[in-house]
């Protein structure tokens, strides 16, 4: 390994950093998930949209933990947001993880939501907030790796590995040197910077750089949740993730082993001459780009499906009439779970004219959709508003298809 690692000394080993694509072809791409982003964020009323995003973070966190093989069930995600673990240890980490990453990617959101948001997501102080913030939340057995030697190593939250790693055929540059890549990746990839004005090629560096922060592995564990979470990141920036609406981690892990593939395909050399300038293959880096912008793309449309309003306002009063044979809502349930997926929220004298109930009886069937979770009651002045709101419980039912099938199943059961 010494004797590789000479060759990682200096960040133009990472060359080239964007890909030199004379087909133009990653330019369309990025053109079209521009399109259909912005077309996915007007679908829905803005208040409904936060809670469909609170609601998919969890499934964020589900598929991101996934591709590392951390198969935590989306049920004992949802109990551990309710501070609700389970007695079992590994059970407990996992869930104590899924709950790490939920915090974080929601701490993300709420900082590039900000108007004045002035980070840079590419900035070596934020990837190091992100694995800090990340690894602040897990229990101490995930702070330890084993080398391939065999020895314990002990994982430093934000902090930059001191040894070196080899990851399948790849080994990562030198640890010494990590700070001059670091800072290469950062200054490259700035989103402020002046030779990134163009929105079309950011959105090909979100791409190109997440391949390149994997190859970094500037962390000594920790690396594809912070890179994901990376992306995501720079998406949000872009007010390109639709406020939330749709995620890279579940298309990267319903495509796992492309994923990996595409990843590993990405470290290779370049073949010739005519395969760009750089240390690294330009020709298998456009192909990487194509596709996690393809990948990108068809996760939007699949949500674009998924909330359609039609189909939405189906599947909620299909919803209510099944909790309704059930004994666990009143049918009338259906009416305001369709009135505020449409409009956010509604009033309680508006809940009592849709459906025709007295004061007493819609109190009744409030408690009931409180108590689900299926509703928020929220003060405002004189009035008392219903909030949308929609737990990982009931995703199978509302929700069909987000999950695996099996875990859907579990779900189904559940209710």
């Amino acid at each position: 390994m010494s004797d590789l690692t000479e060759f990682y000394k200096t960040p133009n080993a990472m060359e080239p950093l964007f890909p030199d694509d004379a087909s133009k072809k990653l330019e369309a791409l990025a053109i079209t998930l521009i399109s259909k982003a912005n077309n996915l964020s007007g679908k829905l009323h803005p208040i409904t949209r936060a809670a469909i995003a609170d609601f998919l973070r969890p499934m964020n966190s589900y598929y991101s933990n996934l591709i590392e093989g951390h198969d935590t069930h989306p049920i004992d995600i949802h109990k551990a947001l309710n501070s609700d673990y389970s007695k079992d240890k590994k059970k407990r980490d996992l869930q104590l993880e899924a709950y790490a990453h939920v915090n974080v990617h929601k701490s993300i959101s709420e900082e590039m939501r900000k108007a004045s948001r002035d980070v840079n997501p590419s900035s070596v102080s934020f990837l190091q907030r992100i694995h800090s913030e990340f690894y602040d939340y897990l229990p101490s057995e995930f702070k330890k790796v084993i080398s391939k030697e065999g020895e314990v190593k002990e994982v430093i939250p934000g902090k930059f590995r001191k040894t070196e790693v080899e990851v399948g055929r790849h080994i990562a540059p030198y640890s010494k040197n990590l700070k001059i890549f670091m800072e290469r990746f950062e200054n490259f990839y700035d989103s402020f910077s002046d030779s990134n004005q163009s929105k079309i090629k950011r959105i090909i560096s979100i791409a190109a750089s997440h391949h390149r922060l994997v190859w970094i592995h500037p962390f000594l564990d920790g690396n594809g949740r912070v890179v994901r979470l990376y992306s995501d990141a720079c998406f949000m920036f872009e007010e390109l993730d639709a406020s939330g609406l749709w995620s890279i981690s579940r298309g990267l892990a319903r495509a796992k082993e492309d994923y990996h593939a595409h990843l590993a395909n990405a470290d290779l050399q370049r073949f010739n001459d005519y395969d760009g300038r750089g240390n690294l293959s330009n020709k298998i880096l456009i192909a990487f780009c194509d596709f996690f912008i393809q990948t990108a793309i068809d996760q939007i449309d699949y949500m674009s499906r998924i909330i359609d309003i039609d189909t939405m306002l189906t599947r909620l009063t299909k919803f209510a009439e099944l909790m309704s044979i059930k004994g666990k809502l009143k049918r009338e349930s259906e009416y305001v779970l369709t009135g505020v997926f449409l409009k956010g929220k509604i009033s309680k004298s508006e809940a009592m004219r849709i459906t025709q109930l007295s004061d007493k009886t819609l109190k009744i069937l409030i408690d009931e959709l409180t108590a689900l979770q299926l509703l928020i009651p929220k003060k405002e002045g004189k009035e008392v508003m219903y909030y949308v709101s929609y737990p990982i419980t009931y995703a199978a039912s509302i929700f069909p298809g987000l999950y695996p099938s099996s875990k859907e199943i579990d779900m189904l059961n559940e209710m």
